[in-house]
C-alpha cells in the first residue's frame, strides 16, 4: 500500500512538471514576482488626509489541488468478491493560467484503488479557452460538459457520466465524467447558441462487474462479470446543441443530439453489447414560481437501428418528461421535488415478442424529493435525496452530511441504499450494492 501510494505521488510531480512545461506560453516567467503594496499620503490644504492606494497585482497563475481519504462498505454480501465499495486515498492537482487573450486549465487525479488494487490517473481536464470574437467563446481539450435543468436525472444532457462513482459515494463532482471536445458558444442579442462536437464518441462509466453487480437480461439473473463483460466500442463523433434565450425571467431552451445511447442498448449478430446510433430533440423551460422555481423538460430519443421498434436487441425510441419545484420552507431548509415519466414506442411489438425476459413498463414513472438543511454559517449540511417509482416498486436513498472544519479540512459521510420488489427493475437491481461511505479531504 505505502510503495503504491509513493508510486502515485512521484506520478503526480512527473504529470504537474509536464502540464506546466507544455501548458505555458513561451514568454512566461517561471518565478513569480513579489507583490507589494505601497501607500501615498498626501495632506492637502485642509489638513485632510487622502490615502492613495495601489492595486494588488494578482498573479496569472494559480495551482489548487486536495487530498483525500474514502472509504465505503457494503451493508450485506453480495456477488462481487470484495466487502468494500470503495477503498482509495486520491490527490488532486489543478492548474490555472490566465491570459488577456486566452486561459488554460489542468486538473487531474492520481490515485490507489484498494478495491480494484492498482495506481490511477485520471485528466479531469486539460484544456484552452478563449474568445476570437466578441460573440463567441471556444474551448478546446478534455473538458466537463453538462446542462439541462434536471437534479440527478439527465434528459439532454447525454454527455458521459460516472455511474460507479455516483453509486460508491465520491464526490458528486465526479457523476460528470470528462470528455475530450470541442465547444463553441455564440452570443447574439437575444439568444445564445452552444454547440459541443466530441470526435471520439465517450459512453458513460456504466457497471461492470468489478465494483457492483446488476442484472443480466440474457442470463435473468444478477451477475458480476469483472472482466468478462465484453462490450463492443465505436470511435465515430457525437454532437450537442443547444439554443436559449430568457424572457421576462423565465429560461428558455431547445436541444439536439446526434450520436449514441450512452450506455450499452444493444445487442449485436454476435451476441456482444454495443452502443447503438441515438438522435434526440428536446426543450425546457426554468422559471419563478411563487416563493420557488419551477423547472420542466422533455426529450424525444430516436434510435436510429430501431425506428420501428421491429428488434428486441435494440432499445426502442423513447419519450421523456421531467416536471420540478424548489422552494426554502424556512431558513436554511430546501426542499425540492421532480415528477418524471418515460414512455417506450412501439410497446406493442415489444410486448407481443415471444420471450421469456421481464418487460418494461410503457410509462415508467419515478419520483424524487430532496431535503438540504444547512447550519454552522453553511459549515455543516445534512442532505436527503430519494429516487421511489411506483410503477418498478423500487427506491433509492442518498442520505449524507458533510462537515467543514475551516478552508483546508473537510468530512463527508452517507449511504446509498436500494430496495425494490424485483431483481431486474432500476434501482431493484441494486439492493446488494447498498453501502456506507466516508471521506476525508483535505485542501490546499
Amino acid at each position: 500500500m505505502f510503495n503504491s501510494i509513493i508510486t502515485v505521488k512521484a506520478l503526480l510531480v512527473l504529470l504537474l512538471s509536464a502540464v506546466l512545461i507544455t501548458a505555458l506560453p513561451a514568454t512566461a516567467q517561471t518565478t513569480t514576482q513579489a507583490i507589494t503594496l505601497t501607500t501615498n499620503i498626501v495632506q492637502n490644504e485642509e489638513d485632510d488626509w487622502d490615502d492613495d492606494w495601489q492595486e494588488v497585482e494578482q498573479s496569472p497563475y494559480q495551482i489548487l489541488g486536495f487530498i483525500e481519504a474514502a472509504k465505503g462498505q457494503f451493508t450485506q454480501n453480495n456477488r462481487v468478491n470484495n466487502a468494500s465499495s470503495m477503498s482509495e486515498f486520491r490527490a488532486r492537482i489543478e492548474f490555472n493560467y490566465s491570459h488577456d487573450l486566452f486561459e488554460i486549465t489542468a486538473k487531474g487525479d492520481a490515485s490507489y484503488d484498494d478495491v480494484l488494487d492498482e495506481n490511477q490517473w485520471q485528466t479531469r481536464e486539460v484544456n484552452l479557452s478563449a474568445s476570437p470574437l466578441e460573440i463567441l467563446d471556444v474551448k478546446i481539450g478534455r473538458q466537463i460538459l453538462t446542462w439541462g435543468t434536471g437534479d440527478y436525472l439527465f434528459l439532454n444532457d447525454l454527455f458521459a457520466k460516472d455511474w460507479q462513482s455516483f453509486f460508491a459515494g465520491r464526490d458528486d463532482e465526479y457523476l460528470k465524467a470528462p470528455s475530450d471536445s470541442i465547444k463553441t458558444s455564440w452570443y447574439f442579442e437575444k439568444f445564445s447558441f452552444d454547440l459541443a462536437w466530441t470526435p471520439e464518441f465517450t459512453p458513460d462509466n456504466y457497471l461492470t462487474g468489478e465494483r457492483f453487480a446488476f442484472y443480466s437480461s440474457e442470463s435473468q439473473s444478477i451477475i458480476a462479470p469483472a472482466n468478462n463483460f465484453k462490450v463492443e466500442r465505436t470511435k465515430n463523433a457525437q454532437w450537442a446543441t443547444r439554443i436559449a434565450t430568457t424572457h421576462n425571467s423565465v429560461e428558455y431552451a431547445l436541444y439536439g443530439y446526434k450520436g449514441y445511447w450512452t450506455t450499452p442498448q444493444g445487442i449485436n449478430s454476435d451476441n456482444t453489447s454495443y452502443f447503438p446510433k441515438l438522435n434526440s430533440w428536446g426543450a425546457s423551460v426554468r422559471m419563478p414560481l411563487g416563493k420557488g422555481l419551477f423547472n420542466s423538460e422533455y426529450v424525444y430519443y430516436q434510435s436510429a437501428e430501431n425506428k420501428k421498434g421491429k428488434s428486441r436487441n435494440i432499445a426502442h425510441s423513447q419519450s421523456r418528461f421531467l416536471m420540478g419545484y424548489e422552494q426554502e420552507l424556512m431558513k436554511h431548509l430546501t426542499f425540492s421535488f421532480q415528477y418524471y415519466v418515460e414512455k417506450t414506442h412501439d410497446y406493442k411489438k415489444l410486448t407481443t415478442e415471444q420471450t421469456t425476459a421481464p418487460i418494461i413498463d410503457e410509462y415508467r414513472q419515478l419520483l424524487t424529493t430532496r431535503f438540504t438543511y444547512s447550519a454552522m454559517q453553511q459549515k455543516l449540511i445534512y442532505s436527503l435525496f430519494s429516487f421511489y417509482s411506483p410503477t418498478d416498486q423500487d427506491a433509492y436513498i442518498r442520505p449524507s452530511v458533510q462537515f467543514r472544519q475551516n478552508d483546508q479540512w473537510s468530512f463527508a459521510i452517507g449511504a446509498n441504499l436500494f430496495k425494490g420488489k424485483n431483481n431486474y427493475s432500476f434501482f431493484g437491481q441494486h439492493q446488494d450494492n447498498s453501502n456506507a461511505w466516508a471521506r476525508i479531504r483535505f485542501q490546499f
